[in-house]
């Protein structure tokens, strides 16, 4: 019999969720042998699989096996009862063409549970939202355009030529951020203190409105709800930038453990705590 303690990992992209995850293992979380794979398409597209079982079930280790030789190989010995937990790292996509937010709602609320069908990431708007940094106070008020042709009021919007001709947000958080952070296996424990810092502190401003590190757990689906209400829902919808990655090492560690392990940042925001919260 498999030993239940298993970790299943579930990126979208078939290498930057990969490597993230190994190196924040490295330098923060502590090696965990976790087993690896790519669903390799957007949640959009997860969603119509799902929406294509009965009663919206379903068994997503068979379905990883199914997508692709890789995984084939890499799950050969599993089944879905081999992990005890199963975590989903997705993007926001809201430009795709199957974007649609009721179905980001439904999907938050079906993968709600590590333990069960697994527990979904959203990273806004993009895996890449992880190294759009800075500094803590520029990154506070950080948003970006999110929904691109999707955009509900683009007909009656004055910048839509414009506004579809800007770069996209790869290029965006490349250009716009610390240049020491353009390669990921360069990140040393200060640097992720740094960025998990800053976006356990954005989370918290999202749905709690204080910039500090969290004193309870953040709900995905509280992350959502609040990203579509202060910012999606707008004429110009945006999205505050913000990582899923983050979010995971609190989920994982608890509020406790992890303002102990980013102890050295924590003790830099109560420095400069007063232009910190002025910003908001």
């Amino acid at each position: 019999m498999m030993n239940k303690e298993k970790t299943l990992f579930i990126f979208e992209g078939v290498k930057t969720e990969d490597r993230l995850v190994e190196k924040l293992e490295r330098n923060f979380l502590g090696d965990r042998h976790a087993i690896k794979c790519v669903f390799d398409a957007e949640i959009y597209q997860l969603y119509r699989i799902i929406k294509g079982e009965k009663e919206f079930s379903i068994d997503i280790v068979s379905v990883l096996k199914e997508r692709t030789a890789e995984n084939a190989k890499i799950l050969k010995d599993y089944n879905r009862d081999s992990f005890a937990y199963i975590y989903l790292f997705f993007d926001y996509d809201a430009h795709s063409t199957l974007a649609d937010d009721d179905k980001v709602r439904e999907m938050l609320s079906f993968f709600n549970d590590e333990t069960g069908e697994g527990m979904l990431y959203i990273s806004y708007p993009m895996v890449e939202a992880i190294r759009h940094f800075k500094d803590l106070e520029s990154f506070k008020s950080l948003r970006v355009k999110c929904k691109r042709r999707n955009c509900p009021y683009k007909d009656e919007c004055h910048d839509k030529d414009e506004c579809l001709k800007e770069p996209h947000y790869k290029s965006v958080a490349a250009t716009d951020s610390k240049p020491q952070l353009s390669n990921v296996n360069s990140y040393t424990e200060d640097v992720w203190r740094e960025l998990i810092t800053a976006h356990l502190c954005k989370a918290n401003d999202l749905v709690n409105d204080t910039f500090t590190l969290p004193a309870t757990l953040i709900s995905q689906e509280a992350i959502f709800s609040k990203q579509f209400e202060k910012h999606i829902c707008h004429k110009c919808p945006e999205v505050a930038v913000l990582s899923a990655f983050p979010l995971y090492v609190l989920d994982y560690f608890g509020c406790v453990r992890t303002i102990a392990k980013l102890n050295p940042c924590y003790t830099n925001i109560h420095a400069i705590s007063t232009p910190v919260t002025d910003l908001h």
